[in-house]
């Protein structure tokens, strides 16, 4: 599973995203990163914090910086799945991943720019029976990448794709 991360805006959300990333086994995130999160080296507290909120798992996911989300979307020689909350979306219930998808994350105020909507593939989305429009960035990735790994887990993921 490819992931790309777009815009993050909390350092916290970022360090438990990258904990949820490397709990499921993923080494590499892309990340465009206009609010300069991503960093060679970190201040005491700064890094105190990643350290905490990460579980030590900060050192083991290569953040990767990215310039342009919709031109690394466009690059990606597989499908490009934008994660939203709602709407005209395809269930991830529903759903079969291949290996060579791009999960696209949004931030969790502003999910996906018009724009990388737009060069995406698919639009998938996690079903909800509550009323909150959203759930937490770093538990919505969990979610999808729980749902990967299972279907890997059954021989559903891979080189086979299902029609959408």
């Amino acid at each position: 599973m490819n992931i790309l991360l777009h815009a993050p805006r909390d350092f916290n959300n970022l360090c438990v995203l990258v904990r949820t990333l490397e709990c499921f086994g993923i080494t590499r995130c892309a990340v465009y990163d206009p609010h300069q999160l991503v960093r060679e080296r970190y201040g005491r507290s700064y890094a105190r914090r990643l350290q905490i909120v990460s579980a030590g798992a900060f050192p083991r996911v290569a953040l990767q910086r990215v310039a342009d989300s919709a031109a690394f979307i466009q690059g990606h020689p597989g499908r490009s799945l934008a994660t939203v909350p709602a709407g005209a979306a395809e269930s991830l219930c529903d759903f079969r991943f291949a290996g060579d998808d791009l999960l696209v994350l949004g931030a969790e105020t502003a999910g996906l720019p018009t724009e990388v909507l737009a060069v995406c593939t698919q639009r998938l989305t996690i079903p909800q029976a509550g009323v909150t429009q959203s759930l937490n960035l770093a538990v919505a990735a969990g979610v999808f990448l729980w749902e990967w790994r299972r279907q890997q887990a059954s021989g559903g993921s891979g080189d086979r794709r299902v029609a959408s």
